[in-house]
């Protein structure tokens, strides 16, 4: 400009009437684009997880994005996504075995019909079927439908078998694994041992195992006369190994004993310092459980 004077900035939000035309803009579509993308996200999220493991959605974070809708949506897609690779396949394969072993047999014949060119592209098609490629879509297929019908009429919310089986392979090998490591920790199998609790303490008995037991949560026991309940399962240091420790309480009067009754009986007697410094009688127990 003339005497070496800057232009004017532009201030966004100024007190021009476009300024303030643009802010109010500005301010009304920001929220709506923020708003569809938060959106977006959260159906993509809810697709994603509807491929995962029925027992995997009912806790934790998929819970959060798992929906009927997604799965009656998720189910659909599953079918027409694999009906078109089945029908991309299919012609593909087709043209491939016509051009390349239907035409060694067409051009080795000394006479051609019209019948010799139809049976070629027959078989060139139906043989498709007999791939794995061909199995696989027609099985996606068929289960996309399935998933969406069941999710529409029961509020089931199955997930995709291409993911179920290897999501299920990976929790079996993480689970023996697991299984080893603590199997390692206990030790080799030994006798059962149990230790009355201290006096006056709720707990009446602890019992500590090398190998853990088929009991339930409040598995009900017969010892001594008198009738237990179990009320904590703990892994635990103990001695030179670990061991699973079940403590239990006395059934109350009145009590429901609910499952299983196990009789727990001992096979010898020795004395153990119980917790607290204190001794009590504790006995060694092969259990008959």
């Amino acid at each position: 400009m003339a005497g070496g004077e800057e232009p004017p900035a532009f201030v966004f939000g100024g007190s021009s009437e476009v300024d303030r035309c643009a802010c109010r803009v500005y301010k009304q579509v920001v929220p709506l684009v923020q708003e569809f993308l938060e959106r977006a996200l959260f159906a993509g999220a809810s697709l994603v997880v509807s491929a995962f493991p029925e027992r995997a959605k009912r806790a934790g974070w998929p819970a959060v994005y798992a929906s009927v809708a997604a799965h009656i949506v998720s189910g659909w897609i599953e079918t027409f996504v694999s009906a078109g690779l089945f029908v991309m396949g299919f012609l593909s394969f087709g043209d491939r075995f016509t051009q390349g072993t239907g035409w060694t047999y067409v051009s080795h014949q000394p006479t051609l019909t019209s019948g010799d060119f139809f049976g070629v592209g027959i078989i060139g098609y139906l043989s498709y079927l007999l791939t794995p490629v061909a199995w696989l879509t027609v099985w996606c297929f068929g289960e996309g439908i399935l998933r969406a019908l069941d999710a529409a009429l029961s509020s089931r919310m199955l997930g995709m078998a291409l993911v179920a089986l290897p999501w299920r392979a990976l929790g079996a090998l993480q689970h023996a694994q697991a299984h080893r490591i603590r199997l390692g920790k206990l030790g080799p199998e030994r006798l059962d041992e149990a230790v009355a609790g201290p006096q006056g303490s709720p707990l009446v008995l602890t019992i500590y195992a090398s190998r853990e037991k088929g009991w339930s949560a409040n598995q009900v026991i017969e010892y001594a006369g008198g009738f237990l309940v179990a009320v904590r399962k703990r892994f635990v240091r103990h001695g030179d190994h670990h061991a699973i420790r079940y403590d239990f309480r006395h059934l109350e009067p009145g009590e429901v004993i609910r499952g299983l009754l196990v009789h727990y009986a001992p096979d010898g007697v020795s004395a153990t310092p119980a917790a607290g410094g204190a001794t009590a009688q504790a006995q060694t127990i092969d259990a008959k459980s």
